[in-house]
């Protein structure tokens, strides 16, 4: 294992102390957690989107159809708005 050396204020310093307690764990233990949550893969984070990336025009399109089918329902009016 490496070892680093860090330089923090003492606000962090305080949280990461307080944080470590919290979670009853060291602070090598919470920083090293924080950095594998970091850490996630974008496509992680947004599944829907993540086949997607490579496309850019055709997530336009297909946000363009859907905001055009949005706002042609009658349902998705505001109240006291006309539909025509």
């Amino acid at each position: 294992m490496a070892k680093i050396e860090l330089d923090i204020d003492e606000a962090t310093l305080a949280r990461v102390n307080w944080l470590s307690k919290v979670h009853n764990c060291t602070k090598d233990e919470l920083i090293v957690e924080a950095v594998r949550q970091m850490a996630v893969a974008e496509v992680d984070k947004y599944p829907l989107l993540g086949g997607w990336e490579d496309e850019p025009e055709l997530v336009d399109e297909i946000m363009g159809d859907i905001m055009k089918d949005r706002s042609a329902h009658p349902l998705n009016q505001k109240f006291g708005q006309s539909t025509t």
